[in-house]
């Protein structure tokens, strides 16, 4: 099984923690609901990458667009998750929209893989990680392995970390060879796949929503 197939098979494995929201829908805070929906335009994105890809022979306009959609979703999970951080979540969000059309409309076409903007993206989601794990550190007082805000925001740190390392590798062309490169995106697919299980056991770890009782 080549690279390609092996990429194939486990970009799906979304379709796990997706499973998952389906499964514990009603019973999930609507504080995560910017992640579900996250999870659910990975799937669909996944999907049209599929037919694109055989159909298209490439994926570049609906990945262009899919990491600007990816990018205000986890921004607005941030804010969600913490007022503290709203007006910068939205400053950054605005930011992102013009570095995103400078480099896919500006200076780049919408039909080519183009790595600024996923590197600043990435950045920028590693710096709200960071931040949000840092407070849970410091005010959670129970098992942080069973918390679902930091499990998502442990796998943001690991993945776009791992990504911002592979796109500043593609942006500044790197040349060294063929075997190096595809073990470099092999990882970035692993990391993916271990991203989605890591994934669907925050969603298992989200607590039920409260329910009103009303007294007799």
């Amino acid at each position: 099984m080549n690279i390609f197939n092996i990429s194939i098979v486990l970009s799906f494995s979304v379709f796990l923690p997706v499973c998952a929201v389906i499964y514990r829908w009603n019973h999930i805070e609507k504080v995560f609901r910017p992640f579900t929906w996250l999870l659910w335009l990975g799937l669909f994105n996944d999907t049209l990458s599929l037919v694109f890809a055989y159909t298209l022979k490439t994926t570049a306009i609906n990945t262009n667009i899919y990491v600007l959609l990816e990018y205000l979703l986890v921004l607005y999970q941030f804010g969600r998750w913490n007022n503290a951080v709203v007006k910068a979540c939205i400053s950054f969000a605005a930011l992102g929209v013009i570095v995103w059309g400078a480099d896919n409309l500006l200076m780049h076409p919408l039909d080519n893989r183009n790595g600024a903007f996923r590197i600043f993206y990435s950045f920028i989601i590693i710096f709200f990680s960071i931040n949000e794990v840092n407070k849970l550190i410091v005010y959670e007082r129970r098992s942080l392995l069973k918390n679902p805000v930091f499990l998502i925001c442990f796998t943001f740190l690991a993945y776009y970390s791992y990504k911002a390392f592979v796109e500043v590798f593609i942006a500044f062309g790197l040349n060294l060879g063929n075997s190096f490169t595809q073990h470099v995106f092999m990882v970035l697919i692993i990391t993916n796949f271990i991203s989605n299980i890591l994934y669907t056991i925050a969603v298992l770890c989200i607590p039920p929503k409260l329910e009103l009782t009303l007294p007799y």
